[in-house]
């Protein structure tokens, strides 16, 4: 690490909360009046609501770089990373020139989905007022996964606004390095890279996670078509590797566009466009000790496996159940619906996946590590309850009606159950927020100086 990265990491103020999204708006329209010379800030574009999207230009460097906080709206660090980021390179005039950058910032992009998790930005922090205050967008509304693709027989081609300004913002940087600023709820801290990077960086980016005491994910990948490079690293694909994926495992003569229930990914639109190198940084948020635990069980993981599904099959049922009893007296429709909806979807396939899996694959004979029997578990829980807290959420949001209260006390029964088992299971604790932001950023600034000494990058130079 150069001693310009460890110097800022260093300076890195202690944090007490997220920022909300009129708080993040304020502090970038000061910061473009405080630095006119150094800062340009425009609007690239609309929410679905009709909020603006900011973005910051800083600097004027040779290479450039886009960084893009909260792709997905419960996931907060990195929007808190990007605001002590643009401060820094402004206060900071040889940082600034050192790097060679041209910096992009958009602090925060679903400014909407933003709004629905503001409930547990202010902390205390806990995995149970997390869940309770928690919204994902449904697939078809994450701006991650909503760019135009075409592949063989699968064609997207309705991004929502938000990653309208998204393009947008790739468009106009033309960006060597595209930082797409995640984190994981429930998991070790892992990465994903559109190319795989030397060794020895790999190696840096590690120790640096776990000086910030930060364990790195060993459970099982996010998805079978994302396989790791090595520890902690995963290929961050194309689409059209989903879509050759599918092919594969569908029965012949079934269209692999039919199991894909999204657009492309910003990596798939910079990538292709621009070259760019792609770094998508999940840093945990709770952890456990036990998420880096490689001690073997004396259970096998096709076991492991096959209690899991069950499990699985237990929770989609009820959650199933709820969902249905309620739909025919919904009138309002709402984020947190659809969001249902999708998560229900997403649990009967990886509970089909973990059927299939201890079925076929016959690497599951082995025994099961900590980390994995945790990572099941912990996995399968979060998901349940994530679900149930926005279906309460959903029914919140109807007009009264006694059956829908009805629904509303027994889903909220079988919630508050399921925390008490989520609390009793998970040893949880979190960092400081000033070590998650210091990963974050850590990583992303190791890699661009690694982007810049090499010239690895052949996007278009900036004229």
């Amino acid at each position: 690490m150069t001693d310009f990265i460890q110097k800022l990491l260093q300076e890195m103020p202690d944090f007490s909360h997220f920022l909300t999204i009129e708080e993040l708006d304020t502090s970038s329209r000061e910061l473009a009046a405080a630095y006119p010379d150094l800062v340009t800030l425009s609007t690239i574009g609309h929410s679905t609501e009709g909020h603006p999207i900011l973005m910051l230009r800083i600097g004027n460097g040779q290479h450039r770089a886009l960084f893009v906080g909260c792709p997905h709206p419960n996931e907060p660090i990195g929007a808190l990373s990007l605001e002590y980021l643009s401060k820094k390179l402004c206060e900071d005039s040889a940082l600034l020139e050192q790097m060679d950058y041209t910096f992009y910032i958009i602090k925060e992009i679903d400014v909407d989905g933003c709004r629905l998790n503001e409930g547990w930005y202010g902390g205390p922090f806990s995995p149970d007022r997390y869940i309770c205050s928690y919204y994902r967008p449904s697939m078809l509304e994450q701006v991650e996964w909503t760019f135009p693709y075409a592949y063989k027989t699968f064609s997207f081609s309705e991004p929502i606004p938000e990653t309208v300004a998204f393009m947008r913002a790739i468009d106009e940087a033309k960006p060597h390095f595209l930082n797409s600023l995640h984190s994981s709820d429930q998991t070790g801290t892992f990465y994903y890279v559109s190319t795989p990077l030397p060794d020895a960086l790999c190696q840096q980016i590690i120790k640096l996670t776990h000086d910030h005491q930060l364990p790195l994910m060993i459970g099982e990948p996010e998805a079978p078509f994302m396989p790791p490079i090595q520890a902690g690293f995963y290929q961050l694909p194309e689409l059209s590797t989903m879509y050759d994926y599918y092919q594969s495992i569908l029965p012949t003569g079934e269209d692999p566009a039919k199991a894909i229930l999204m657009g492309g990914s910003s990596r798939d639109y910079a990538g292709t466009r621009y070259r760019t190198f792609c770094l998508v940084s999940e840093i945990s948020l709770f952890t456990d000790p036990r998420m880096g635990d490689k001690s073997e069980t004396t259970h096998s993981y096709k076991d492991a496996t096959l209690d899991i599904a069950k499990l699985e099959g237990e929770q989609i049922a009820f959650l199933s159940k709820q969902y249905q009893s309620a739909q025919a007296f919904i009138t309002v429709p709402t984020k947190f619906q659809r969001s249902v909806e999708d998560f229900l979807i997403g649990m009967e396939e990886i509970r089909s996946q973990h059927l299939k899996s201890a079925e076929s694959d016959a690497a599951l004979a082995r025994f099961a590590t900590v980390a994995e029997m945790f990572d099941l578990k912990l996995r399968t829980l979060w998901s349940s309850l994530c679900c149930c807290s926005m279906l309460i959420r959903m029914l919140d949001a109807q007009p009264d009606n006694i059956t829908l209260s009805e629904i509303r006390a027994d889903s909220e029964k079988w919630l508050n159950q399921g925390l008490q088992e989520l609390l009793s299971f998970f040893n949880w604790s979190m960092r400081p927020l000033r070590e998650l932001c210091g990963v974050q950023l850590g990583s992303a600034l190791m890699i661009m100086e690694y982007l810049r000494q090499t010239h690895e990058s052949t996007s278009t130079p900036l004229k």
